[in-house]
């Protein structure tokens, strides 16, 4: 099992803020570059590594998780920095890993309010409310659906599709190819809808947001605008209360981390083939 990635996920957005952050260099790297470090390479392998086993691939989200390749590159730039930030620092251990993990230890606990018990009740309670999707427990919800036959048109639909209201929607994924479009009401079961609808509406999670679930398996892309999402009632008790600071502890250390790799790149300057990586995504589909 490869490691995981966390698709939709609080995680993400900080992965998705630190960004690859540079362009193709005029100079063509070797065929299996997608990046370096201080002039170190960071190969196709060791990314493709990163991108975790998975029946289907993550749902994208407009203006958020952008896809497993983006994603696992990020994460294995920041591994690079670490390692070398980690060596800088005399870190020592049986494996690169380890040493890594030592470092992050070490920030962890040289830095304020990155665990669950440094966080207030009234703090979680008003992250729960801004990131309810994070937490599931849909009540309902009505959505806008393209569906395609390929994923490039669907990529495209996405991508023009994000910030635009309803009407909109439907005038871009006609006009995009879309071989089937309509609108669904989605109950908190999924039931309204095909399941690869409701799986992409409730990783969106947000009115007006746009997401792409795809099953390359089968050729089927849905592109999901939700127009409304209302969440279930839920009692704040102490077993929420735990799973919600958990959720924001993560999400405050995986920043922290973030924030460091960008300010390591000041030390080791990081080159990204934005071209190469855009085109090996579109080529290989995510592992079945």
């Amino acid at each position: 099992m490869k490691p995981l990635l966390l698709a939709v996920s609080f995680l993400t957005v900080a992965l998705v803020a630190a960004g690859c952050g540079s362009t193709d260099q005029s100079v063509d790297p070797q065929p299996d570059v997608l990046a370096t470090v201080a002039g170190e390479p960071v190969t196709v392998e060791q990314v493709r590594a990163l991108i975790p086993d998975s029946p289907l691939p993550a749902v994208l989200v407009a203006g958020g998780y952008s896809g497993p390749w983006p994603q696992a590159l990020e994460l294995a730039i920041r591994d690079e920095l670490l390692g070398r930030e980690a060596a800088r620092r005399g870190i020592t251990g049986p494996t690169r890993a380890h040493q890594i993990a030592t470092l992050v230890t070490q920030e962890q606990r040289g830095a304020a309010d990155l665990t669950a018990e440094d966080i207030t009740d009234d703090e979680a309670r008003a992250w729960y409310q801004e990131h309810r999707r994070l937490f599931g427990n849909v009540a309902r919800a009505e959505v806008a659906w393209a569906e395609f036959a390929d994923s490039a048109p669907a990529t495209t639909a996405l991508e023009r599709a994000a910030g635009t209201d309803a009407s909109t929607f439907q005038q871009l994924v006609r006009e995009g190819g879309a071989t089937a479009s309509g609108t669904a009401t989605i109950d908190d079961h999924g039931e309204g809808a095909d399941p690869m609808i409701s799986r992409a509406a409730f990783a969106v999670g947000t009115a007006g947001g746009v997401g792409l679930s795809a099953d390359p398996k089968n050729k089927r892309w849905w592109v999901v605008r939700v127009e409304h999402i209302s969440f279930q009632q839920t009692n704040w008790d102490a077993a929420l209360a735990y799973k919600v600071k958990s959720a924001m502890a993560s999400y405050r250390q995986e920043e922290h981390l973030s924030r460091l790799a960008r300010s390591l790149r000041k030390k080791w300057p990081v080159h990204v083939y934005e071209n190469r990586l855009t085109d090996i995504a579109g080529k290989e589909e995510p592992p079945t």
